[in-house]
C-alpha cells in the first residue's frame, strides 16, 4: 500500500490517493490531490467509490466500544467527504459540458478511401491522403480538414451549422452536399446539392453563396472566394474510384493519378508532358497507366525509389 508520506506526484490510481491521505493532514497532499481530482470527472467519481467501499467494509466489526466509536466517526468523515466530492463532480462535469468536445483525427493514405458515419446522421467520404479532425458540439458541427478531400452528406440541424475549417478559410453549412478539396495554396469547394457559404479567413471576411452546380475557391492572397460552375464529373469519378481524362496534358493527369500511388509520377521531359491523353483509370492501377502510355503512345514508365518517369523510347 502507498504510504501516507509519499510524494503526490507519484499518485496514479484513486485507491492510491484514498490510502495517502487517509488519517492525514498534509497542505501540500491536498493541493496536488485537488489538482488530481479536476483533472478528470472520472478521478472524483473513482474516488467517492473508493470512500464508500471502506465505509462499508467497516460495518461489521461491531464488537468493542472504541471500534464502534471509532467506526462512526469514520463514517460521518466519508459520508462528508463523498458529498464533497460530488459537489466537485457536478462541477468538473458542468465544466466538461461547456468545453468543446475533443477532436477525433481521420486519415487515409495513398489510394485509400474511407467512409465516416457521424453521430449526427451526416457521412463523410474521404479521399486519398487527407487529415481531418471531427468534432460534434452543441452548437456547432465542426471539420477541420488540414490536407485532401472529402465529399459530405450533411444531415439537416439547424440548430448546430455545419462547418468545415481550412487554412485559408470555411465552407458552413446546414444540410446539403458538397466537396472540399485542400490542395496546397488553393481550396476549393463544389456544391452538389444546397447552399453553402464559403469565407475567407483573413480580415475581410469575404464571403460567397455556392449553390448547387457553383464551385466556390480560396486561393492564398486573394481576397475573395473566387465562383465558377463546378466539375461534379470528377467529383462522382473519384467517389467510384475512377479517373476521366479527356485530352488532357500527360503533366495534368500524372499529377492527378499521382495522389493515389506511393511515389509520384511525372514526365521525362517537357515535351513528354504536353502530351494530350484520353483515358479512364482505375485509381492508382499502375499496370492500366502503363499499358494505356505504351500502347497508344509508346511511352514507358521507369520505375525509381523516390519517383518514377515517363519516357519517349528515345530518351531511354
Amino acid at each position: 500500500m502507498i504510504g501516507p508520506m509519499q510524494a503526490g506526484g507519484s499518485l496514479r490510481t484513486a485507491a492510491e490517493w484514498f490510502a495517502a491521505r487517509r488519517g492525514l493532514h498534509d497542505a501540500d497532499l491536498e493541493q496536488d490531490f485537488s489538482r488530481w481530482i479536476l483533472e478528470s470527472p472520472r478521478n472524483a467519481e473513482e474516488y467517492a467509490l473508493c470512500e464508500l467501499a471502506w465505509e462499508l467494509s467497516a460495518a461489521p466489526a461491531e464488537g468493542l466500544d472504541r471500534e464502534g466509536r471509532v467506526r462512526s466517526s469514520y463514517r460521518r468523515r466519508a459520508v462528508g467527504g463523498i458529498a464533497a466530492l460530488a459537489s466537485v463532480a457536478l462541477v468538473v462535469l458542468t465544466v466538461a459540458r461547456l468545453m468543446p468536445p475533443a477532436p477525433t483525427v481521420w486519415r487515409t493514405g495513398p489510394g485509400e478511401q474511407r467512409t465516416l458515419a457521424l453521430e449526427d446522421g451526416s457521412r463523410v467520404t474521404m479521399n486519398t491522403r487527407s487529415t481531418l479532425e471531427v468534432r460534434l458540439g452543441r452548437s456547432k458541427r465542426q471539420i477541420r480538414m488540414q490536407s485532401g478531400e472529402a465529399f459530405y452528406e450533411v444531415a439537416n440541424d439547424e440548430s448546430r451549422p455545419f462547418v468545415v475549417e481550412t487554412s485559408l478559410g470555411t465552407a458552413r453549412a446546414v444540410g446539403t452536399r458538397f466537396n472540399v478539396l485542400v490542395d496546397g495554396d488553393r481550396v476549393e469547394v463544389a456544391t452538389e446539392e444546397g447552399k453553402v457559404l464559403v469565407q475567407t479567413l483573413d480580415r475581410s471576411g469575404a464571403a460567397v453563396l455556392a449553390t448547387a452546380g457553383t464551385r466556390a475557391t480560396l486561393v492564398h492572397g486573394e481576397f475573395r472566394p473566387a465562383l465558377d460552375r463546378a466539375d461534379l464529373t470528377r467529383i462522382e469519378n473519384w467517389r467510384a474510384r475512377r479517373l476521366e481524362f479527356d485530352r488532357v496534358p500527360l503533366d495534368a493527369a500524372l499529377k492527378e493519378f499521382s495522389r493515389y500511388t506511393p511515389v509520384p509520377i511525372r514526365a521525362g521531359s517537357p515535351d513528354v508532358g504536353q502530351i494530350y491523353v484520353t483515358a479512364v483509370l482505375k485509381v492508382g492501377d499502375v499496370d492500366a497507366l502503363r499499358a494505356t502510355l505504351k500502347g497508344a503512345f509508346g511511352l514507358t514508365v521507369i520505375t525509381g525509389r523516390d519517383e518514377w518517369l515517363v519516357t519517349a523510347p528515345e530518351a531511354r
